[in-house]
């Protein structure tokens, strides 16, 4: 799932660390990756009353309160890295995601695409794009 090649920019290899520590439950090191100024869009930068992942969040506790709201909307099952490109400071991975729903029990299945800036080894910006009508279709009654 994460594994990482030999010849990848120096961004792409801390963007997987960072997804292998996130998906590993290791939250310590992920919130240790995360700049005190970091910004995290998932999928959409305005919050939503339908879906409680949507909006704009800031810094490690901003990243602490996302990922948790994650954690308890999903039941993650796949998360495939299909190819990645970067440089010295950005990344972009992108790949097929599968998880259920917890609330609805359906399945969200997407491609997705994350991209990723660094400076001095945090993480200043992430931000995910993903098939957001499926996952309103697997997030309704």
């Amino acid at each position: 799932m994460l594994d990482k090649p030999d010849t990848a920019a120096p961004a792409e290899i801390l963007t997987r660390r960072f997804l292998e520590a996130l998906f590993a439950g290791d939250m310590g090191q992920v919130l240790d990756m995360v700049a005190p100024d970091a910004v995290f869009i998932p999928a959409r930068r305005e919050a939503s009353p339908t879906n409680p992942l949507f909006g704009t969040y800031s810094g490690p506790e901003g990243a602490a309160l996302f990922f948790g709201r994650f954690g308890d909307l999903f039941a993650p099952e796949r998360f495939d890295i299909a190819a990645a490109v970067g440089d010295a400071r950005r990344a972009c991975l992108f790949g097929r995601l599968r998880h259920i729903v917890r609330a609805t029990g359906k399945t969200f299945a997407s491609d997705w695409a994350l991209v990723t800036e660094w400076q001095g080894g945090k993480l200043v910006l992430y931000h995910f794009y993903e098939d957001t009508a499926a996952l309103a279709e697997a997030m309704s009654a």
